[in-house]
């Protein structure tokens, strides 16, 4: 009786096309601890996992300090003691085991800068993040340039510039003698590391600078996180009105190729905007590109910038238990994110953070949750429903009105670039988990595995996709 009643009242398109956006979109991943900090052997496993989920590119962080020596002595060593190339070994190996797999690779060269090549106050050093020295960050990124040219070691053609420059635990001071100085040092920054990378033939690579952290706060201390907005605003040297700053030197243009954002909600969906108006997160995306677009008009970045959302992921509850989404929020979150994404001409790639929750920590009290839960695993191992829902995705408004189409869209991830698919739609009236086919499956041509199709004559109902032996989180339909 259930299937006759789906048979009469739900008629599904009987072939998926390709949703009306640009086919560009990176899945990106960024998991450190387990591709670089754990040995070759769990590198190795996490990237043929990533490989099987259908991962275009992973990101890695390269810390200045790590390659440094004696990075915690105020007095800097001659210049040809001052790195230890071998210390990049990890990467290296990430590098030839990801491109070996298929997956590309975005180094995020950030601090904290070794002590010897930081700012000091009052004569004496103050972290491994205060004012970094700008003319050796240069020589450091030309040195990495040199380093990863494909002849001594793996090419690297993909860099970002520094992480969360906008977070004081990243850069200091962010405020200082009550002016905002962050930007500026960031600035400088930028600049550096486009000399260095032009010093060693790389200027033609893909260069993103940003990296911004989503949220701040309007606290004026050195070590304070400021909000995108303002940053960004003071970092290409535009007021309030986004026009041009009287008295701030800006110099030639950024030549990069996009820019790097941090677009996390928390604990909102991916469609809320922030109250804050300088806050910028997924749903905030017109916030971030008009002051982007205004930079460009104003000559202080190629025009168009595409984004690139680096990190992007959901704490859940559990296993911390006291901030995050609930596991069945975190899994349809993520696919509703990447839908966002996806239909975003302007978006290049899409990054989850993490694989693996981080361990807690071994304290006693609230402190001990102070790592990341954002994983699609927990920290033992098992799979959160986030884990299924990225490798088979399904989204679909919660509510439609009667006589209207219902329109799904979905990917299936994990399968070959390029070979096209069959994915079954299928469907439980209210009230009960016995799902049925909907039509013959659906023939999926996109190169990424994306799909969007109709279901005319919808009913009220949960819907799901089958796929490869598994299937997908269900969505929720009411027809009113």
């Amino acid at each position: 009786m259930v299937r006759a009643a789906v048979v009469l009242l739900v008629v599904l398109a009987s072939a998926a096309a390709p949703a009306a956006a640009h086919q560009r979109q990176e899945s990106v991943f960024m998991d450190d601890n387990r591709l670089l900090y754990r040995g070759n052997a769990v590198t190795d496993a996490t990237l043929d996992e990533l490989r099987d989920l259908g991962v275009d590119r992973v990101r890695v962080s390269l810390h200045w300090r790590a390659v440094a020596r004696e990075h915690r002595s105020a007095r800097r060593p001659k210049p040809a003691a001052r790195y230890d190339v071998a210390t990049l070994h990890a990467i290296e190996h990430v590098l030839r085991a990801g491109r070996a797999r298929g997956i590309d690779v975005l180094v995020n060269v950030t601090g904290g800068a070794p002590l010897w090549a930081t700012g000091r106050r009052n004569r004496r050093p103050v972290s491994l993040q205060y004012r970094p020295d700008v003319n050796e960050f240069r020589r450091f990124v030309r040195l990495l340039g040199r380093h990863f040219n494909g002849r001594r070691a793996p090419e690297v053609d993909a860099w970002s510039i520094w992480n969360e420059p906008n977070q004081g635990a990243l850069l200091q001071p962010q405020w200082e003698g009550g002016k905002l100085t962050s930007p500026g040092i960031y600035r400088s920054l930028v600049r550096a590391a486009l000399a260095g990378l032009r010093d060693a033939g790389q200027e033609d690579d893909i260069i993103l600078l940003g990296e911004t952290a989503p949220k701040g706060s309007d606290a004026r201390t050195a070590t304070s996180a400021v909000r995108p907005g303002p940053f960004l605003r003071d970092l290409f040297c535009l007021d309030a009105d986004l026009l041009p700053l009287e008295g701030c030197d800006w110099g030639d243009r950024f030549e990069v190729t996009g820019f790097a954002h941090h677009p996390y909600s928390i604990v909102s969906p991916p469609e809320t905007p922030h109250p804050n108006p300088d806050d910028m997160t997924l749903a905030d995306r017109d916030r971030l590109t008009r002051l982007l677009d205004a930079a460009a008009s104003q000559g202080r970045i190629p025009p168009e910038l595409p984004l690139w959302y680096t990190e992007y992921g959901y704490q859940t509850m559990p296993p911390d238990p006291y901030r995050g989404v609930s596991l069945a929020d975190q899994a349809a979150w993520l696919v509703r994110a990447e839908r966002m994404t996806f239909l975003d001409e302007r978006v290049a790639a899409h990054t989850q953070f993490l694989m693996l929750d981080d361990v807690p920590r071994d304290r006693p009290d609230r402190s001990r949750w102070g790592t990341y839960q954002s994983g699609l695993r927990f920290a033992d191992g098992r799979k959160k429903p986030a884990w299924h829902a990225y490798r088979l995705g399904l989204d679909a408004p919660n509510r439609v009105r009667l006589g209207e189409s219902l329109r799904l869209w979905g990917f299936v991830r994990g399968a070959p670039n390029g070979v096209s698919q069959r994915v079954q739609v299928e469907f439980a009236v209210p009230g009960t988990d016995l799902f049925v086919p909907i039509g013959d499956p659906l023939a999926v041509y996109d190169d990424r595995g994306y799909f969007e199709t109709p279901v005319l004559f919808p009913r009220s109902g949960a819907y799901r996709l089958r796929w490869g032996g598994g299937v997908s989180n269900p969505v929720s339909v009411y027809v009113e």
